[in-house]
């Protein structure tokens, strides 16, 4: 079976989603809204490599956009 995510550092292993989530350390999140309906949680391996998982937005995160 192939792991959810994988350090490319130093080669460990994250299973399924849950084990990446509970195994690293949150850092932040980039959000591409409104633009994009995606966002990026950033987290930190045990090695102190950043690695990155796709996250969905939530509606009430989303920006109107400003009329010029």
């Amino acid at each position: 079976m192939k792991a959810y995510k994988t350090c490319k550092c130093c080669k460990k292993e994250y299973s399924t989603e849950q084990a990446f989530i509970s195994l690293t350390k949150l850092v932040g999140v980039q959000s591409f809204a409104p633009y994009n309906l995606l966002s990026l949680e950033l987290r930190d391996c045990t090695c102190g490599t950043t690695l990155a998982r796709r996250i969905p937005i939530m509606e009430n995160q989303l920006v109107p956009a400003m009329a010029y």
